[in-house]
């Protein structure tokens, strides 16, 4: 007999990356002067997570999600972080009675949906507009991430969350699979991941959807889990600017190498100051993640800011950039040194021009007065 849902709430996430950083004091300000949607909260108020510089959240609005199963109520909402980021968060309540079958089915269709993507960047650049005087260096990556949290708050056997799980099929749902059958290798890896603070609550997190089992209605680890995504979407940024600033080095470099004229040229100077200021902003982006967030009184957060790092590949990454970093840095160092090396040659050159211009007037008057006499 399948299992129904009597209360619970699909949170389907985008995340953007829309510039270099955000003055949230000048988008609050923003946000709530002109006649669009307002702030819900400001999340610095939250005792149980706290974030050096806590995102401001808005309402942005109720919307109806077409899906091949039907039309849904939904209300978007949206977190503006200060590192140059905007998430929106599609909220779409589990109709009371749903059975656990139809879930994994609206599953499997929110992962295969165009309409999630188009309601969530039209939001989006809806919001970035409103806040773009706050915005250092607007620009566009046509790269976002997408993430599903299914929340369960009641349903039969749900009071012992162990229990109800093997009951269901996470798996299913967590990989949105309606059409085949999963073996129980895959429904073990994914139950593996499971992770518990009391009796009563259980989160299950994969790399592209998780599921938690909430009777309280709190939306911590939702919360922490979106905060992940932020980083890993600026894990993928950077990831992706180093490759293209190195490969453009590496292009230039050989474009010049062969001009004739490269020996009288200082073009490696610009290069040099550029890939020096890269090496800063991804150094301070890594010690960023590193320290931007803290948990108080709640351990349990931080086990799921851990397992969701774990999840999204953070180190991979994280090892992925230290190692362009590294050579950006050499690079950078090598030309400085070009630079500094063809500085030299002009010296040089100078110097050998001004003894030119002592010398040869010296010799010339002295051939004239050799063949006087």
């Amino acid at each position: 007999m399948s299992t129904e849902i009597q209360k619970g709430t699909i949170l389907i996430h985008r995340v953007f990356d829309v510039g270099g950083e955000i003055s949230l004091s000048l988008a609050t300000q923003l946000l709530s002067a002109d006649s669009g949607p307002r702030l819900k909260f400001a999340a610095n108020k939250r005792k149980a997570i706290i974030i050096k510089e806590s995102p401001i959240k808005a309402d942005l609005g109720e919307e109806e999600l077409a899906l091949p199963s039907g039309k849904y109520p939904v209300r978007v909402f949206a977190r503006v972080w200060n590192y140059g980021v905007i998430s929106v968060t599609i909220e779409m309540p589990i109709q009371p009675g749903t059975a656990w079958s139809a879930l994994v089915t609206t599953a499997s269709e929110l992962e295969a949906s165009t309409e999630v993507d188009r309601v969530a960047v039209s939001r989006k650049d809806a919001l970035k507009k409103r806040i773009i005087p706050a915005i250092t260096g607007p620009a566009e990556w046509e790269v976002f991430e997408d993430y599903i949290t299914y929340i369960i708050e009641k349903a039969p056997g749900i009071e012992n969350p162990n229990e109800f799980i093997k009951k269901v099929d996470v798996a299913a749902l967590i990989l949105a699979e309606d059409r085949e059958n999963l073996g129980d290798e895959s429904k073990n890896f994914i139950l593996e991941s499971a992770t518990q603070y009391s009796a009563t609550d259980l989160a299950i997190l994969d790399w592209n959807s998780a599921l938690l089992i909430e009777p309280d209605g709190e939306r911590d680890v939702a919360d922490v889990i979106e905060f992940s995504l932020t980083h890993l979407l600026e894990f993928r940024y950077y990831d992706e600017m180093l490759g293209m600033k190195l490969d453009e080095l590496y292009d230039t470099m050989d474009q010049k190498r062969e001009s004739v004229w490269n020996i009288f040229r200082n073009f490696y100077a610009d290069i040099a100051e550029d890939s020096s200021r890269k090496y800063m902003d991804f150094s301070e982006f890594l010690g960023r993640v590193e320290n931007s967030l803290k948990t108080v009184g709640d351990p349990y957060l931080a086990v799921v800011f851990r397992t969701s790092a774990q999840e999204f590949h953070f180190d991979d990454w994280r090892k992925s950039i230290s190692r362009k970093m590294d050579t950006l840095a050499q690079i950078s160092q090598m030309l400085h040194g070009e630079v500094n090396m063809r500085r030299s040659h002009w010296l040089e050159i100078i110097v050998i021009f001004l003894i030119a211009i002592e010398v040869v007037p010296f010799l010339y008057i002295l051939l004239r007065e050799g063949k006087a006499l």
